[in-house]
């Protein structure tokens, strides 16, 4: 036992770096393109599709959409559980290409079911002695919890009694050594599809887009630890993609269908990026001088750049260049995973402010009146400014913190000022530019607590996931990174800031910072896309990035879409953005200095 205490203290170690990767990051990571494979694996010999299909687009009949899911799901299983195929002897991106014109032929679903049996036959399953593992691996293939509902695999009436089987015969293989597989894992634990690879997109090659949506398709199914909590039934959405991609005739309109698939996540951490940056720069690539939040389903500029004479805060934002923002929001809910239906913001403002030209053509409703303007636009999109800095809120005894503006070392200086204030306000209305989960917890968290679990893909088993409680508080640091610094407890009020922006880490840090017995959230909840980032890579140069690890409360509880909920409900006002008021925290420090008691 007392290994497997090691070996957890280990991977919790590990999560500490991890979970600190977020939506800031994945812009980053996207800005650098894709990696290099570490090794060349035994399927890279088989290069025949290596520049295409061929694969014509054409019109699919119901039957050929039938087989063509089917396909999907059957090579998808077998990609992710067949030995050989983990092995990398086999390059299953080709055999898909060899198996489909004769799927795309089949009659019927029993000739589908012959077509795929045949094909399979050529890789027979061989089972091997299990080799003595480690405890760790052990525990992996013991502790897992089976997430994904793979009953297809036993159904007769679906596949056929000899492709049933031939499936089933590999649902008890534990296989955890899977450096060379298509879903490989890293030290940490966390899954990498940096075994993939890369391929050309023709205008007419339907083959090679299917791909790209069966890639991702298994991908998710397989390995997202929110596949059951999906905006749309997975695998209805694979029926109607199917038609979907392969009418895409054209680069733009198979990444707008790769899109409209992603967005049936509902997992906001997705951020999909074409070598044509076709969806960043979707209206325009220029941006107008300001900012918004979203107040009543409203876009209104809460700031603007220094010396922009026309646009004021408080405006309603209700044209570009012809085209109103209630429309530009309907059209973007088809390409973009919104967790909810209103939390728009965080993947959406670039696109409500984006111009086709250096001077855009602006509709605004000021008070009452409808004004258009005549707006010199910006190459980059303008950043929100936080008026308010680090430090003493002039006027009171209550120390601020925007997570976002602190440097190593930043922390420590400012708790030792805040120690004889009333409270604090941490403001995770802004992406932490360093870690402050921990740090801040030492001050605040008079003792360990559990704060959250996290869920961590089972290598052994597709489709299953264990989970790791995490801790903050006093003694934390000491016990991770065997840090002995002596921290003065803090014993004012704390007050989180948060709303529909606090994505990843931010939440995460509020979930730990809140075990505070002093602690009260405030605000509206957050957008729920918490946990890391993982890249996927299809065909055509399209980058993704999904969520990888599942964030839980500590009582298993979802936070994935649902979002984080405050203590105090507080949201701002068209009223109090006109008059330059921030209303949270205004709200916070009235809860401050509320009388104790």
């Amino acid at each position: 036992m007392e290994k497997i205490k090691e070996k957890t203290k280990e991977k919790r170690f590990v999560f500490f770096g991890i979970l600190l990767i977020g939506a800031a990051v994945v812009l980053l990571l996207i800005a650098a393109g894709l990696g290099e494979k570490k090794e060349h694996l035994p399927r890279e010999k088989d290069t025949e599709f290596q520049k295409g299909s061929d694969i014509s687009s054409r019109d699919l009949s119901d039957i050929q959409i039938d087989s063509l899911y089917k396909l999907c799901k059957v090579w998808g299983y077998t990609k992710y559980h067949h030995p050989s195929v983990i092995s990398g002897e086999w390059n299953w991106d080709a055999e898909l290409f060899r198996v489909m014109p004769g799927i795309l032929e089949a009659g019927s679903s029993d000739e589908a079911n012959e077509v795929l049996m045949e094909w399979l036959k050529q890789f027979p399953v061989k089972k091997e002695e299990p080799e003595q593992e480690d405890i760790w691996e052990q525990i992996q293939a013991e502790a897992g919890k089976q997430t994904l509902d793979t009953g297809w695999i036993e159904d007769p009436s679906f596949l056929g009694e000899e492709l049933s089987d031939y499936l089933c015969s590999m649902s008890d293989l534990y296989i955890s050594d899977r450096d060379t597989a298509y879903a490989s894992f890293e030290e940490s634990g966390c899954v990498s599809f940096e075994n993939e690879t890369m391929y050309p997109v023709a205008d007419g090659d339907m083959g090679m887009k299917l791909l790209g949506l069966f890639r991702f398709w298994n991908i998710y199914e397989y390995y997202s630890p929110n596949i059951e909590i999906t905006a749309e039934d997975w695998d209805e959405v694979l029926r109607e993609a199917i038609p979907d991609v392969a009418q895409a005739l054209d680069y733009r309109s198979y990444v707008l269908a790769i899109a409209r698939v992603a967005s049936m996540t509902g997992d906001a951490h997705i951020a999909l990026a074409d070598k044509e940056r076709l969806l960043y720069y979707y209206y325009g690539k220029y941006f107008l001088p300001c900012s918004i939040k979203m107040i009543d389903g409203q876009a209104v500029i809460d700031q603007v750049k220094a010396g922009e004479k026309q646009l004021q805060a408080g405006d309603i934002l209700l044209a570009i260049d012809g085209m109103r923002t209630e429309d530009r929001i309907e059209e973007q809910r088809q390409y973009l995973a919104l967790p909810e239906r209103d939390k728009i913001l965080n993947q959406m403002e670039h696109l409500l402010l984006e111009a086709q030209g250096e001077e855009a053509e602006v509709v605004v409703l000021r008070g009452e009146q409808e004004m258009t303007l005549h707006i010199s636009t910006m190459k980059y999109q303008y950043s929100y400014k936080n008026p308010v800095e680090n430090g003493r809120l002039e006027s009171t005894q209550i120390g601020y913190i925007d997570p976002s503006a602190l440097e190593t070392g930043d922390l420590e200086a400012l708790m030792k000022e805040f120690q004889d204030t009333e409270g604090i306000i941490v403001d995770l209305r802004y992406y932490p530019s360093t870690a402050i989960l921990y740090l801040l917890a030492e001050y605040i968290v008079p003792e360990q607590k559990n704060f959250a679990r996290i869920g961590l893909p089972n290598q052994a088993m597709p489709g299953a996931y264990w989970q790791q409680e995490m801790v903050t508080g006093k003694g934390t640091l000491k016990e991770l990174m065997d840090d002995v610094r002596t921290f003065t407890p803090y014993q004012g009020k704390i007050v989180l800031l948060m709303n529909e922006e606090s994505q990843s880490q931010s939440e995460f840090t509020v979930m730990a910072l809140r075990q505070s017995p002093n602690a009260v959230v405030v605000g509206s909840p957050s957008i729920g896309a918490d946990g890391n980032v993982v890249k996927v890579s299809l065909p055509g140069s399209v980058i993704m990035y999904i969520s990888g690890l599942g964030v839980y409360t500590p009582e298993g509880g979802q936070t994935q879409r649902c979002g984080l909920e405050p203590d105090v409900a507080c949201y701002p006002t068209l009223e109090g953005i006109r008059s330059g008021r921030d209303e949270l925290i205004e709200k916070a420090i009235e809860i401050i200095e509320e009388p104790r008691l």
